[in-house]
């Protein structure tokens, strides 16, 4: 029997695979435990179909994150926040804040490429990276008081 793994099934296969089970199996334990749908034409189609449409969504995040990384440059970053006397923040910079600093300059990335290495606690020049997929960008932030 044939069927389409709906999650990844230890020394079976992954998500998405169609692969060839027993009857037994895949009719008593996968299909009723939501682990695989039977690999039915109407099935198969659907499952191109949602490939498919995964694969032009990831182009698109791909083709914005490489724009948004030329429109960055070589340039720093500048980013204002709240400092005492002592230019230590009051709280770490977070990915949310300079997201918000990068939608002002009118590049688009998502929260999660955003990745902070080490927590930016003081005004200073820092370095924090933009991920996609494979994909690592170093950005230099300079982080200023108000």
């Amino acid at each position: 029997m044939k069927v389409i793994l709906l999650v990844d099934v230890a020394k079976l296969g992954r998500r998405n695979e169609v692969v060839d089970v027993p009857q037994g199996y895949g009719l008593n334990k996968l299909i009723p435990s939501g682990q695989a749908l039977p690999a039915t034409p109407e099935n198969l189609k659907k499952l191109s179909m949602n490939l498919e449409q995964k694969a032009e969504e990831k182009a698109l995040v791909d083709e914005k994150f490489k724009k948004a990384v030329e429109k960055l440059g070589d340039d720093p970053v500048e980013v204002r926040v709240e400092a005492n006397e002592n230019n230590h923040l009051f709280a770490a910079l977070s990915a949310e804040v300079l997201l918000k600093v990068l939608k002002e300059k009118g590049v688009e990335v998502q929260t999660s490429q955003i990745h902070i290495k080490t927590p930016i606690k003081e005004v200073g020049e820092h370095e924090v990276y933009l991920i996609n997929g494979n994909e690592e960008v170093a950005l230099k932030l300079q982080v200023v008081a108000k």
